[in-house]
């Protein structure tokens, strides 16, 4: 029993003894990662480059805690640069630029050769990273202003886009010093899209834009061809849309001449359009904004010059008309009340109907009278003012305006026992 256990002892130490034989067979899983650093930190302050790099060959090349691979990374940088040249130096430096993240400055506090060998390394390995990514940048598409100060928008075709990645659009104006970067993103159609501000829209100024990759530490790719852009100097439109090649348009009384679109600029701020053709007119007033395009819809109405004679015609006979029914009830009261009057109270002479009786009805008749022959008096002055704009010449020229209208309103004053008229010509 004794002899049993012995040899199952002798067995699993002779298996422990393997074990530890095989566990610290190599060296960089036999010393903590840290320590191997902390070594090659020391040999490299010695001077002792080609004794750093053979402790930093003990580290496995996976599995090292991001810290200590950068730092593992800059100290090999260092030995290979001073005992094998810059390309090794560059080689060695890249495994720190992919340990940070692809920082391109993650030799910052290093000597200025490690520096520059490092950014040159940074610059290799992310345009590797976009390369292994597939990422394709097509042409942005953008549609240009109609006038200054107007957003514009743009869009971009890309070809598989990672997460990290971000596409811009790095836009230089002729107006302004620099260059701006505007983010784009997807869209619910596909491709990427983004609105210019357009505080870089300004007149008579030219863009350029182009395309550009980025990660969270800058440009990885730019596309070499550019889209130029002229803005207008015009800053504000007005849209007639189509418009009969006879028309005349005017704007602020001034005759203007429309584009193959029917458009014509303006000043922004409030005008007045109108438009003309033979002896039909129509007109409105419009308030543009900078950077706007207003629509405006006119419809000339033939005789647009005798709508003025037309409504102070209509006036006239309906004013007229209501005047002759009350002169005529009034007529019809006076008679009302002289068969009143004549009333007798049976077998006497004496009068049946009371005072009040008369006195109310000969109110309504007074009131009648007045207000019919008020109407019948406004009547008259609608009909001559009816008759002189049908005796004017009918266009735009026919007869001076002061503000580009003629505005003619004729109202009925009527209270108790008084009539009158007020207009505005």
């Amino acid at each position: 029993m004794a002899n049993r256990l012995y040899k199952n002892f002798f067995a699993r130490s002779v298996l422990l003894s393997s074990a530890i034989v095989l566990t610290t067979g190599s060296p960089a899983f036999g010393e903590d990662l840290s320590g191997i650093v902390a070594k090659a930190r020391d040999q490299t302050e010695n001077g002792a480059f080609a004794d750093a790099l053979r402790t930093l060959a003990q580290l496995p090349k996976n599995d090292v805690p991001p810290a200590l691979a950068v730092e593992a990374g800059l100290l090999e940088a260092t030995a290979a640069l001073v005992t094998k040249g810059e390309a090794a130096g560059q080689t060695a430096c890249a495994k720190a630029v992919v340990a940070a993240g692809y920082d391109p400055e993650v030799a910052r506090d290093q000597s200025p050769k490690v520096r520059g060998v490092c950014r040159a390394a940074a610059e290799r390995v992310r345009k590797e990273r976009i390369e292994k990514a597939g990422v394709k940048l097509g042409d942005i598409a953008i549609t240009a202003p109609e006038v200054a100060w107007q957003p514009v928008r743009l869009s971009a075709e890309v070809e598989k886009a990672p997460a990290w990645l971000r596409i811009v659009a790095r836009v230089r104006s002729s107006a302004i010093e620099g260059s701006f970067d505007l983010p784009l993103a997807p869209s619910p159609d596909g491709p990427l899209r983004g609105t210019l501000d357009p505080s870089f829209i300004r007149p008579g100024a030219t863009l350029d834009i182009s395309l550009v990759a980025q990660d969270k530490f800058g440009d990885l790719l730019v596309t070499p061809s550019k889209q130029a852009i002229a803005v207008p100097k015009r800053e504000a439109l007005v849209a007639f849309g189509d418009v009969p090649g006879s028309a005349k348009v005017f704007v602020d009384d001034k005759p203007v001449e429309l584009d193959d679109n029917g458009r014509v600029a303006v000043e922004p701020g409030k005008h007045e359009v109108s438009m003309e053709i033979d002896e039909a007119s129509a007109s409105a007033k419009v308030e543009v904004e900078r950077g706007a395009i207003a629509s405006v819809a006119l419809s000339p109405q033939k005789g647009g010059g005798r709508t003025l004679a037309w409504i102070a015609t209509g006036s006239a006979v309906v004013l007229g008309a209501v005047g002759g029914v009350l002169l005529g009830t009034a007529a019809t009261r006076k008679a009302e009340i002289e068969e009143l009057a004549a009333q007798r109270e049976p077998g006497t002479n004496l009068p049946s109907t009371t005072y009040s009786t008369i006195k109310a009805r000969d109110d309504e008749r007074r009131l009648f009278a007045n207000v019919g022959t008020g109407l019948a008096i406004g009547g008259g002055v609608v009909g001559a003012v009816a008759i002189t704009l049908w005796l004017l010449p009918s266009g735009r020229k026919s007869a001076p305006k002061k503000d580009g209208h003629i505005w003619t309103t004729i109202q009925p004053q009527i209270g108790l026992g008084t009539v009158g008229l007020s207009g505005q010509f």
